[in-house]
């Protein structure tokens, strides 16, 4: 069973000495991690040769992974043994620094000084005005450093409706929704913790994702709106499954659809979660959450869709599959399938929450490791950009579910004076 294999001690002398869930752990922080230091070699040794840039990408991703796995490990050891509880006020002193940090970095790689380019939280921005003045967000493109008007050149904008929803508050007041990054990491720790049912715990994890996942620091300094999409997600399936009556139930499914109408491939989580829940019986509780969380992403998503299908671009921007069809034809539907597959399984087989949120993530990593696999393939050598950074989506399910097996195995080893 899936739980036993998951709960089993995994003794790796020197490293992730604990449990399989410090490898999972590291697994899923790796994934992401290892996209970025590609693509931060690439900007800072532009001028280089080729071969050189590889062999020096290659060596720091390969120190990372090293330095991930052993001081991963030696901190999993560490979880219970603390003598010192952290909390609340911790993380909010950490997140108040990170902000700071924020307030000086991002107006420079928004101008490109740093040698860093994206659309991301542009695309967001400039949909989210033209929404608000009645016009079809999606008849737009997203241009890098442009943030309002509606550019007729660029990248097709990619969020779904209920991102422009979710971030129209930070756009209309603080002027872009670069920051809502920092309200998320807010709700998320809120969500943890009560999931968790443990401050310390909670506290304790988001701390350490900060210091061994260097993507969610240049994800949220660079402004990226896929953290923020991540953490909405994953919040709001922490507040749901943590509900125990009707109205939560009720409240969080409709935030929680809106939070999906955000990028399509989050809605693989149902898999699992619908196969979950069926095996326990809570039909109840599957269907309020999933019915209320249905009807909240039609009701955000159909309206623009209907206005203009022709211009509702993030449903060819989110096909990442067809560039590949020369080596998987049929790939969006054929990745959809397996990942739905690995789902069921991962779900049905689960026998705790913590190993449910392991099951959300590994059906979520999927598909970004397939197109891996085939990027890498297609361009003749091993590369982990551009999809592997977008396996950031799984990053809190994963590790949080790994980090609640690890603590709780560390409850009940003996302990030796």
């Amino acid at each position: 069973m899936l739980g036993e294999w998951m709960s089993r001690d995994k003794p790796i002398r020197g490293v992730c000495m604990n449990s399989v869930g410090c490898l999972i752990f590291c697994f899923f922080v790796a994934v992401p991690s290892l996209a970025m230091i590609e693509r931060f070699i690439l900007v800072v040794s532009a001028s280089a040769p080729i071969s050189l840039r590889s062999w020096l990408t290659f060596a720091v991703q390969l120190g990372y992974l090293l330095a991930l796995l052993v001081i991963g490990g030696q901190l999993f050891t560490r979880i219970q043994s603390l003598r010192f509880r952290l909390g609340g006020w911790t993380v909010m002193t950490v997140l108040l620094l990170l902000l700071m940090a924020f307030l000086v970095v991002y107006p420079a790689a928004d101008s490109g000084r740093l040698g860093f380019y994206s659309d991301r939280d542009e695309a967001i921005d400039v949909a989210v005005r033209q929404l608000v003045v009645g016009d079809h967000p999606y008849r737009c493109k997203a241009v890098s450093g442009v943030h309002d008007g509606c550019p007729d050149s660029g990248n097709p904008i990619a969020p779904l409706p209920g991102a422009l929803i979710l971030s129209a508050p930070f756009v209309l007041t603080w002027g872009g929704s670069a920051i809502q990054s920092f309200f998320w990491l807010a709700v998320f720790y809120f969500a943890s913790r009560r999931y968790t049912a443990d401050a310390h715990l909670a506290s304790l994890h988001l701390l350490l994702l900060m210091a061994l996942s260097p993507v969610l620091i240049a994800e949220i300094l660079t402004g990226g709106d896929l953290i923020a999409n991540t953490l909405a997600v994953t919040s709001l399936v922490l507040l749901a499954l943590g509900a125990r009556t009707f109205v939560p139930w009720l409240v969080f499914g409709l935030l929680l659809g809106v939070a999906l109408s955000w990028r399509a491939h989050f809605l693989l989580i149902a898999v699992p979660l619908v196969a979950y829940h069926l095996r326990r019986g809570e039909i109840e509780k599957l269907l309020t959450i999933g019915l209320a969380a249905a009807v909240s992403f039609l009701a955000v998503t159909v309206p623009l869709w209907y206005a203009d299908p022709g211009a509702f671009s993030p449903l060819l921007v989110q096909r990442r599959f067809d560039e590949f069809s020369h080596l998987l034809p049929h790939g969006n539907v054929v990745v959809v399938i397996l990942a739905a597959l690995l789902g069921a399984v991962l779900g049905r087989r689960a026998q705790t929450n913590r190993e449910l949120l392991v099951a959300c993530g590994m059906t979520l990593i999927l598909p970004f490791l397939i197109a891996v696999t085939l990027n890498s393939i297609s361009l003749g050598r091993p590369t982990f950009l551009f999809f592997g950074w977008y396996a950031m989506s799984s990053l809190f399910l994963g590790t949080l579910g790994a980090f609640m097996m690890a603590a709780d195995r560390a409850d009940r080893a003996p302990h030796h004076a």
